[in-house]
């Protein structure tokens, strides 16, 4: 288990040093924009001019391609592992306010075994957030605590990682409770 402090600790939006941001292409919008330009094709086959089926395809290959290159444009963006350079799965388990102490010794000990006694929340009373990223191979985790300050999750302390078999407990007891 190691920690890393970060000088802007109170920064809203605290930057994980393990876990990098990657945009991957969108394979559906790749496919959108080929449907696209396949009706496109098909509204040209159509001879009569008058024809609503003409239209449709015209109408119907624009949308397509306008969602098609919004899609591709956006992207989907994956977390990678700095280290080791493995895609990470993201888990968000929300708690109630009054946990966020109980959640961040948790987070600091590296102890979840308790994790299911803590308050999950129900309705608007999700106060706690504890975001984990953990590799298919269940060999890297990283885990951070944010309570819940109007309109938005604020971090409340600096992420950790986890490795080993520690990870593998952790995964066990977050995939078997979402």
């Amino acid at each position: 288990m190691e920690n890393i402090e970060k000088e802007t600790a109170s920064s809203k939006f605290m930057e994980n040093p393990y876990i990098e941001m990657k945009k991957k292409i969108s394979v559906n919008g790749i496919v959108t924009q080929v449907i696209a330009i396949l009706a496109f094709v098909g509204s040209s086959a159509v001879s009569d001019t008058q024809s609503s089926l003409k239209l449709f395809l015209i109408v119907l290959g624009a949308g397509l391609l306008v969602y098609g290159l919004i899609r591709v444009a956006v992207g989907n963006k994956i977390a990678v592992c700095r280290a080791t350079g493995k895609v990470l799965k993201k888990y968000e388990l929300l708690f109630e306010s009054a946990e966020v102490s109980r959640l961040k010794q948790m987070v600091e000990s590296g102890n979840f075994q308790s994790i299911d006694t803590l308050q999950r929340a129900v309705g608007h009373k999700a106060g706690a957030k504890l975001t984990l990223f953990i590799d298919a191979d269940h060999n890297f985790a990283t885990a951070q605590v944010s309570e819940f300050i109007p309109f938005d999750y604020e971090p409340v302390m600096s992420p950790m990682s986890y490795e080993g078999e520690a990870v593998k407990t952790i995964a066990t007891l977050v995939t078997s409770g979402t």
